[in-house]
């Protein structure tokens, strides 16, 4: 795996978080509509309004700019499960996995393009489960929420494979049904949830 490109430094002050902020939804923008190839450093600074010295200052080149949408995405994914999983709380499990989809559908399906470069072109800048802390907090709220219903937490890792998967291959489809595919999701993941646990010596 070659080695994920870094941010310069990252903002401290509220002005630079808002310049940090800009730069990378001119550079999302930029992805949705033109691709990777469409995208430059330069064409970022000026979507953004900002000067070039300006972008330099946080991100070298615009291999750190896809990088750092990658841990956007991560962020924004986090976010999405943990509001999702408190709105439906009240909820049966098996609507609520279904809430879920939804909402982690729709984050995907508001900007397909900049899904398709980050998740099929450049996959690779984006960090290894084993060393994205991103990923582990996931990990982590998604088994507590599996042994708080009662389900066996110890397939959190799998369903969260399984999701990503089927989320981020049917999201990307063209002119995708939002609401059917939310259907053939949850349902694919409640399935595997409710499967007859397997011999303690076989992982699930």
């Amino acid at each position: 795996m070659p080695m994920i490109p870094q941010a310069r430094k990252q903002p401290s002050q509220a002005r630079s978080r808002h310049v940090v902020a800009a730069i990378l939804e001119a550079a999302a923008r930029i992805l949705e509509r033109d691709g990777y190839a469409g995208l430059s450093t330069n064409k970022a600074a000026e979507l953004a309004g900002v000067g070039i010295g300006s972008l330099y200052q946080y991100f070298p080149n615009k291999q750190a700019l896809v990088a750092a949408l990658h841990r956007r995405h991560g962020e924004e994914t986090l976010a999405t499960v943990r509001e999702a999983l408190r709105l439906s709380a009240g909820l049966p499990w098996p609507a609520q996995l279904e809430s879920l989809v939804s909402a982690c559908l729709r984050l995907h399906l508001a900007a397909p393009g900049l899904h398709r470069v980050l998740e099929r072109e450049w996959p690779q800048f984006d960090p290894p489960p084993a060393d994205n802390p991103l990923d582990a907090a996931l990990l982590d709220c998604v088994a507590e929420w599996l042994a708080a219903r009662g389900l066996p937490a110890e397939r959190a890792p799998r369903l969260l494979r399984m999701a990503d998967s089927l989320i981020h291959g049917l999201a990307l489809e063209d002119a995708p049904d939002e609401a059917e595919l939310t259907r053939c999701v949850a349902a694919a993941l409640a399935a595997y949830l409710t499967l007859p646990r397997q011999d303690p010596e076989i992982s699930p």
